[in-house]
């Protein structure tokens, strides 16, 4: 029999699960990389943060800078888990 604790389950529960879509191409040279975070703690601004971040780097692994088209960000509400969607495009630095 597995005992689980109270410790163990509000660990699991405070840790909670970042999820995301990873670069992807939404035609031409634009781009789309979307995060939620469905853990208690979890932080709209985090979550921005860590998609630009994805952004950046992807640009940067072209030799290029992260341009911003969109952001959209849906705050924790009743049932709904922050998110937030980040759209780019790569171009040249200069």
């Amino acid at each position: 029999m597995i005992r689980i604790t109270t410790a163990t389950l509000l660990s699991i529960a405070l840790s909670g699960c970042a999820t995301t879509t990873g670069v992807i191409s939404t035609g031409g040279d634009t781009y789309s990389v979307a995060r939620e975070d469905v853990s208690l703690t979890a932080s709209l601004a985090k979550l921005k943060a860590a998609a630009y971040q994805d952004a950046t780097a992807h640009c940067a692994g072209q030799g290029k800078t992260m341009q911003l088209i969109e952001s959209k960000d849906t705050p924790r509400s009743l049932g709904q888990f922050p998110q937030v969607e980040v759209r780019f495009r790569c171009v040249a630095k200069g």
